[in-house]
């Protein structure tokens, strides 16, 4: 085997090995190494392995053939190791080619990702969220004390401002694993999107005022604004983290602006800014992934790249949908579509309440809008 070749399959992450006619390995990769203790000229140290591949070998199984094993260790300090197996047909002569993949390495990471989430859902969920609520009243009362100090006295502003986006991002991670382990915002509460938008610009005012940014609300007439269900306070840590990432993801000193419309039995919610956003719909696709970021926001935003996957995650579970969107003069928009029809967590024992109401919403809505063209003959 030439080096070149030896060199290429040292580069797979899977172990591959060649099988001679007799059955010794010719040659074993780095990674079937690190798997197995081969030895070359020698059979296969593993006896399920070995039988398989004298089973190929005396033509008693086709080929290609796939098959699973475990890897059993000697100590009681693991489950066996899950394998993947394949044996081929060697290209050249009438060797063997056995790949083997460890399954249960290969899970690792998701593995390790879903005992984060069970760890943070039983250990910090409860004290985190009393923690906040706590953390909310502590700023309250120390606004005015902040206020009152010297303006070149910013320790205490910066120390509770730092505190507070602590608290906030790993509240998002709470979230996050609530929201994946089952259906906490399962509510149906009764959202009037004309008075409820304004309350959730009004939340950011502030932030948006430090930077010199302007927030404004473009919608319809008075009372003409659908009524959303679900859980307003779910779909308010969305809709915060939208704006949150509008903020900061756009230019000082430039406008955000809100807007609202409605399509048949839907609403849909834009946030529009001038940003440093990203052309490529696959990767705006791939910042909806938790811990997903872009490398300039990674190397000089703090956070965890929480928000828009906790947004998206919550807009969903309301049966609606969040997309982001690149204009060509560089606009950003994030919009959301919810369903205005009924509640999206409606059981069969309020149906019919629901309807009742959604026929009192849209009886009320269809009186106040204008009516065009003349009256029709009698």
């Amino acid at each position: 085997m030439t080096p070149t070749i030896q060199t290429l399959f040292n580069c797979l992450s899977d172990g591959l090995a060649i099988i001679a006619p007799d059955g010794k390995v010719r040659f074993a990769n780095e990674e079937m190494l690190a798997l197995l203790p081969v030895r070359v000229g020698e059979a296969l140290p593993h006896a399920a392995i070995a039988a398989v591949v004298d089973q190929a070998l005396a033509g008693h199984v086709p080929l290609p053939h796939s098959f699973e094993s475990e890897i059993v260790y000697a100590v009681e300090i693991a489950a066996p190791d899950r394998l993947a197996g394949h044996v081929v047909r060697s290209p050249a002569g009438k060797d063997l080619v056995l790949v083997l993949r460890n399954m249960t390495e290969a899970s690792v990471y998701q593995t390790a990702i879903a005992n984060l989430g069970t760890l943070v859902e039983r250990s910090l969920r409860e004290p985190l969220q009393r923690f906040a609520e706590d953390f909310d009243h502590l700023l309250e009362i120390a606004a005015p004390v902040a206020a009152a100090l010297p303006a070149d006295a910013d320790g205490p502003a910066r120390t509770l401002d730092a505190g507070y986006r602590l608290v906030r991002q790993v509240l998002d991670l709470v979230h996050l694993v609530q929201l994946g382990a089952g259906r906490p915002l399962a509510a149906d509460d009764r959202i009037e999107l004309s008075d409820w938008l304004p309350r959730l610009l009004a939340r950011h005012e502030a932030a948006a005022g430090a930077r010199g940014q302007r927030l404004s609300l473009e919608s319809p007439a008075a009372g003409t604004l659908p009524v959303i269900y679900g859980s307003a306070h779910w779909l308010g840590l969305a809709f915060d983290a939208c704006i949150d990432n509008a903020l900061e993801h756009s230019d000082n000193g430039t406008d955000i602006t809100l807007a609202a419309s409605t399509s048949a039995a839907f609403v849909r919610i834009t946030l529009r800014n001038r940003g440093r956003g990203l052309r490529s719909p696959l990767l705006r696709n791939r910042l909806m992934q938790p811990l997903m970021r872009g490398a300039d926001a990674a190397a000089n935003t703090p956070g965890l790249g929480l928000g828009l996957p906790l947004a998206r995650r919550i807009v969903e579970m309301h049966q609606g949908r969040l997309a982001l969107d690149q204009e060509l003069d560089g606009f950003i928009t994030a919009s959301i579509e919810l369903p205005t029809s009924t509640s999206p967590f409606a059981s069969p024992e309020t149906d019919i309440a629901q309807a009742q109401r959604y026929a009192s919403d849209l009886a009320r809505l269809m009186t106040r809008r204008p009516r065009s063209g003349g009256r029709s003959a009698s």
